[in-house]
């Protein structure tokens, strides 16, 4: 498979209002929206590889990261506010979420996803600060190919700004 640049993304759960070029997504993210219904910005792999996107931090109510999809019965997903951490899992339609509470001082970060086979590592860096590492996993259905990419939800009542930008794929040699 070719590399995935920024136009390999296509929406699921295409927001009202956002811009789109070679380089960056910008957005906005509607009330009430989550996982899997809020916008989805996917790409598709069959190759074992790493990718890195740099996606805002929104404040409390509203969670951006990165997500695996397969199905809205099978997805994995993990997501930052100011506030706090999300992590989604879902297999069968059996869904888990966790909110961890850390403050992240910050307005973006940067996403790292490397799947190896059908194991997948999700994490995320801040500026030049090393990787950290936050969920390990293998979702049934993805052993041949992956969907990827930001996902955006929010909870208030509000409309919230979203973003993607500087995004990196390499194949795993």
């Amino acid at each position: 498979m070719r590399r995935i640049t920024m136009r390999d993304f296509r929406w699921m759960g295409r927001p009202l209002v956002w811009e789109k070029d070679y380089r960056s997504v910008k957005l906005e993210v509607q009330a009430h929206m989550g996982l899997p219904y809020g916008p989805l910005l996917l790409a598709v792999s069959d190759e074992s590889f790493d990718f890195e996107a740099t996606v805002n931090v929104p404040q409390k109510g509203g969670f951006a990261g990165l997500c695996v999809y397969h199905l809205d019965s099978t997805y994995a997903a993990v997501g930052l506010n100011r506030e706090a951490m999300e992590i989604h899992t879902t297999i069968a339609g059996s869904h888990n979420r966790s909110i961890i509470a850390r403050t992240f001082e910050c307005e973006e970060v940067t996403w790292l996803l490397r799947r190896s086979l059908s194991h997948l590592d999700i994490g995320y860096r801040r500026g030049e600060d090393d990787a950290i590492w936050v969920s390990s996993f293998q979702l049934p259905g993805l052993e041949k190919s992956i969907s990827f990419g930001p996902y955006f939800a929010n909870e208030t009542d509000h409309p919230m700004p979203g973003w993607m930008h500087s995004i990196r794929y390499s194949k795993e040699s």
